[in-house]
């Protein structure tokens, strides 16, 4: 079984070290490695010194977003400008804090920003851009978009939630004054302590109204459950196939053991301040863990990218620059039912994103997103699915790509 979706990131060594966290209750809320954990993501994440840039953490990439915003001194109906193929953790906060969400349409060469586009729906009461690293690969047309930007003195928050090619991005040198960078430490993310995110700012101003915000902990019963969550998956993968993971992965979700990393109250097109927690001290102990083997991850993301660069693009055409993706996205035709067919032969491949603002099913008009407004991006949701870079051996997909292919030559 190769399943994309679920704990992509988990091993033995992060089970472990949550396992053992479970009976160490006194290290759950506050603790050192929340200081630690603003440290390394700097150090190792970003390569960029402390004195120049601030870390603040919250309990998920959309409370930072949300909170951010919130910030920002914007006004009722100020408009943030997002990019269509694109999650609703991104959109909903938006919405919440009345501001409106204005969509862009992409290109196909990043699954990012149409300078373009992006340029012909701006509006006097346009304020921000949001600019997403989708699937962790740079947008091609970056420095467009940072000179529209410029050009209309207007706020840019950088979504490297997908992860961040840090050779292309100098931090260091950011010219813009109000230039943000909003990371995701989701179980689905590349870095992942079950929930978490953080924005980075050299805004000092902001990054003191970001701290200042007094929000809760979660409960102790919620963190002992958020604990569970990666031993749990670990035997739930190890034992996947022999039917037992299933059973295991069934009876938690009955039990509600797992909370789910979407809400009932987001699916309904509703921001849900139940993230809008600290940052507890366990979660930054699971991410200095995933951390410490940062290199290696990147290196193995690197290794599985590449052969599939080799097999998709053999004349070294493939408009991807960056080689240590989150997923690598593929374009085909007849997604679902080839999504189906290998589905049956035990391989779970991802769709993200499948709706302009993903889930599919996500009310998109409680966001106001027109359908036709941003046609690339509507085509693309219909073709996009995903290969996994992370936790699964070369041979393994080897196999894949075989697999892939007969089913894919069996259409025609």
């Amino acid at each position: 079984m190769i399943n994309l979706n679920f704990a992509p990131n988990e091993n033995f060594s992060d089970a472990l070290t949550s396992f053992l966290l479970l009976f160490q209750p006194w290290r759950w809320k506050i603790g050192k490695e929340q200081d630690k954990i603003k440290k390394e993501i700097l150090k190792k994440l970003l390569n960029v010194s402390r004195l120049t840039f601030n870390v603040s953490l919250f309990l998920s990439g959309r409370s930072a977003l949300y909170h951010l915003l919130k910030s920002l001194n914007l006004k009722k109906g100020d408009e943030v400008l997002v990019q269509a193929f694109t999650c609703e953790a991104v959109v909903l906060p938006i919405v919440a804090l009345n501001l409106k969400p204005v969509f862009f349409d992409i290109e196909k060469q990043s699954f990012s920003a149409n300078p373009i586009d992006l340029e012909k729906k701006l509006s006097k009461k346009s304020k921000v851009v949001i600019l997403q690293h989708t699937f962790g690969i740079t947008p091609s047309q970056r420095e467009k978009v940072l000179s529209i930007i410029k050009k209309h003195n207007l706020l840019l928050i950088e979504d490297i939630a997908h992860g961040i090619n840090i050779s292309k991005i100098k931090m260091q040198n950011a010219k813009l004054k109000n230039h943000f960078y909003l990371l995701s430490f989701g179980r689905s993310k590349s870095l992942s302590s079950v929930f978490g995110g953080a924005i980075v700012t050299n805004n000092k101003t902001i990054a003191k109204k970001l701290d200042s915000f007094n929000l809760p902990y979660l409960s102790y019963s919620l963190i002992f459950k958020l604990l569970l969550y990666k031993p749990i998956a670990f035997v739930i993968k190890l034992t996947y196939n022999v039917y037992l993971g299933k059973l295991i992965h069934s009876f938690t979700q009955k039990l509600n053991f797992l909370i789910p990393e979407i809400t009932k109250k987001e699916k309904a097109g509703e921001y849900d301040h139940f993230f809008d927690k600290k940052y507890p001290n366990a979660l930054a102990i699971l991410l200095l863990n995933q951390l410490k083997r940062f290199k290696k991850i990147q290196n193995q993301r690197k290794k599985i990218t590449n052969f599939y660069l080799k097999n998709f693009f053999p004349n070294n055409q493939s408009p991807i620059t960056n080689n240590t993706l989150i997923r690598f996205p593929l374009l085909i035709e007849n997604r679902d039912q080839i999504w189906e067919k290998l589905a049956k032969k035990g391989i779970l491949l991802g769709r993200w994103y499948d709706s302009p603002v993903a889930p599919k099913g996500f009310p998109l008009e409680k966001v106001g997103y027109r359908w036709g407004s941003c046609p690339k991006a509507e085509e693309i949701c219909q073709k996009i699915i995903n290969l996994p870079t992370n936790n699964i051996k070369l041979n393994e997909a080897e196999k894949l790509i075989d697999t892939l292919n007969d089913v894919l030559k069996a259409q025609l």
